[in-house]
């Protein structure tokens, strides 16, 4: 069931229609019985749609501005839902309620408002890598954007190196499962979840399916779009139109220091 509604707890929500971009509040049902909500930036033809999953110490609410943002550059449509528990969605959170909730965003976009399954294009930073792991194992999307992603949850506790049946968020064993190009986006100062799970993930990718991957040298865990703005959202451009083309591949060309530094560490 989903609900477009006029509001949220931005109230009301910034007038973005002066830069071509309509914000409906969503409402849904998740299959394990929570409502959730979510935004959805839409601008005049866009050709993909990211399903943006948020990290662990915000929502959507304090993300809304960083989201139009990712819109208007990008010239994409952006949906970002809000996990059970967070925010004003209901339940407690938990790892199944993530996947549940990935699922209800996912619904939405394909069923709801029928946009096709590889137009859609999974962000997950940092938990939020979690339910964008679990759904292009599992389903058709067009591409998966990884920043700041944790290999798994044990792992970010204290470095282990095999993945254990008790262990929670085994992102590590599933993006071998991938079905769509994975870019990996991870500072190589990242004092939360160290650089070697973005390492360990862009390793464990089919080959065939891994983008090559931006070490951001010295950045921490929340800070890459802030103090590396421009490549920020030049990087995550490239993999677009990367996409669009079919091209496996970055061009090498202005990219090299950045590339060249990170791979040192």
């Amino acid at each position: 069931v989903f609900l477009v509604e006029a509001d949220y707890c931005l109230t009301p929500l910034p007038d973005l229609s002066l830069e071509g971009i309509a914000v409906d509040t969503v409402r849904m049902s998740t299959s394990r019985g929570n409502v959730i909500l979510g935004f959805h930036f839409r601008r005049a033809r866009a050709a993909r749609t990211l399903l943006f999953s948020h990290g662990n110490s915000t929502d959507i609410g304090i993300m809304f501005h960083h989201l139009r943002d990712l819109c208007a550059t990008l010239q994409v449509d952006v949906f970002a839902y809000e996990y059970s528990g967070y925010g004003e969605s209901s339940g407690v959170p938990s790892e199944q309620d993530l996947y549940a909730d990935i699922d209800a965003a996912y619904r939405y976009l394909t069923h709801d408002k029928g946009i096709p399954e590889d137009q859609i294009v999974c962000y997950g930073q940092s938990v939020g890598s979690v339910p964008s792991i679990d759904l292009a194992s599992r389903v058709r999307v067009g591409g998966v954007i990884l920043h700041s992603a944790l290999k798994s949850g044990l792992g970010v506790i204290h470095d282990v190196k095999a993945s254990y049946w008790f262990d929670v968020f085994q992102n590590v064993t599933k993006i071998r499962r991938a079905q769509a190009p994975v870019f990996v986006i991870h500072g190589t100062h990242d004092a939360e979840v160290p650089f070697e799970h973005g390492v360990a993930l862009h390793e464990a990718c089919p080959v065939e399916l891994a983008f090559d991957p931006w070490w951001v040298k010295e950045a921490g865990h929340n800070d890459i779009e802030i103090n590396n703005r421009a490549l920020y959202f030049e990087y995550l451009s490239r993999f677009l139109c990367a996409l669009d083309s079919h091209d496996r591949t970055f061009e090498r060309r202005g990219m090299g220091d950045d590339m060249d530094a990170a791979s040192s560490v």
